[in-house]
């Protein structure tokens, strides 16, 4: 059969979903501000602290808090993206140190 994604296949080049209607994706980067820390403040354009010690540095709550998530995914489900880009980097994912998730 054809490869599956979530409730998708891939039917002849076409994303197809389980009534066999071609599913256009419509897609945004959801970053917001993603790869600035919260931690210190990395709006460099203040004239703030620079953050270039990465055990210094937070980026939770980018790209939005949990509290604000579902409202920001609702309001792009209502606008009619399908798909998300998580703009990311990679001292958020291992924030405490190398190897430590």
């Amino acid at each position: 059969g054809s490869p599956r994604l979530g409730g998708l296949r891939i039917d002849g080049g076409h994303f197809v979903d389980e009534d066999n209607r071609i599913v256009l994706p419509r897609g945004i980067n959801f970053s917001g501000l993603s790869k600035v820390p919260t931690s210190p403040d990395g709006a460099t354009h203040l004239g703030g602290p620079k953050f270039y010690e990465h055990r210094d540095v937070s980026f939770v709550g980018r790209p939005c808090s949990l509290a604000e998530l579902d409202t920001h995914l609702q309001r792009l489900k209502d606008w009619g993206f399908n798909l998300l880009r998580l703009v990311i980097t990679w001292e958020a994912v291992e924030h405490q140190g190398p190897g430590i998730y």
